[in-house]
């Protein structure tokens, strides 16, 4: 899969919608950081009680939103008419989200015990279930996962190298003060949705 098109895909499909797509980072971020601020306190205080109520909050909220922002990138890949509120458009799956973030989580664990690089094989198959039961509501969470490694079966590494190759923006935007990832995670997760819409493609001319 050619990584230098769905990266330039991606540049093409942002353009004239980066004004949403900022907003949406500069709200997500806000809602995220709730949980992160609880967390950190908890880390400072060394308290217990904290670090688990931060784990709690974050995983409620990433609950809430992570369907709301894979809707709006996939969207905007996909050409259509999207909006920043489009992240508050998907609480109703909020359940999908801990069933497969749970069911991911352990079996990524498992095959970790066994080896880092078995760990994240596993990741790397799992990567499109969120995706899957986005487009599908009301699919089985072990289906999603099915699913997924299906459609990644011989693109794995595609994958790791695309994710891969966005590190040097990533060290860049630390020397930023974050300023850079504003435009980055958009860039980055309009990619990763033009490699799903890549990996539909081909499973449909098969």
């Amino acid at each position: 899969m050619d990584r230098i098109l769905l990266k330039q895909k991606a540049k093409e499909s942002l353009q004239g919608k980066y004004g949403e797509a900022v907003l949406l980072v500069l709200i997500s971020g806000l809602i995220t950081g709730v949980g992160s601020g609880i967390l950190e306190l908890g880390v400072q205080l060394e308290n217990i009680f904290l670090l688990l109520l931060g784990q709690f909050i974050s995983f409620i909220i990433n609950g809430l939103i992570t369907f709301g922002s894979l809707s709006f990138y996939l969207k905007v890949s996909r050409g259509e008419e999207v909006e920043f509120n489009e992240l508050f458009k998907k609480t109703n799956l909020f359940i999908p989200y801990i069933l497969i973030s749970l069911l991911t989580g352990i079996f990524t664990v498992l095959w970790s015990i066994l080896f880092i690089i078995p760990g994240i094989i596993a990741a790397l198959s799992y990567s499109q279930a969120l995706l899957i039961a986005l487009e599908e509501p009301g699919i089985d969470a072990m289906d999603t996962i099915k699913k997924s490694k299906e459609l990644m079966d011989g693109h794995k590494m595609d994958y790791f190298v695309l994710n891969l190759s966005f590190i040097g923006w990533g060290i860049l935007g630390i020397f930023t003060c974050g300023i850079l990832y504003f435009w980055l995670i958009p860039y980055i997760s309009v990619t990763q949705m033009h490699f799903y819409n890549a990996l539909l493609e081909e499973k449909k001319n098969k």
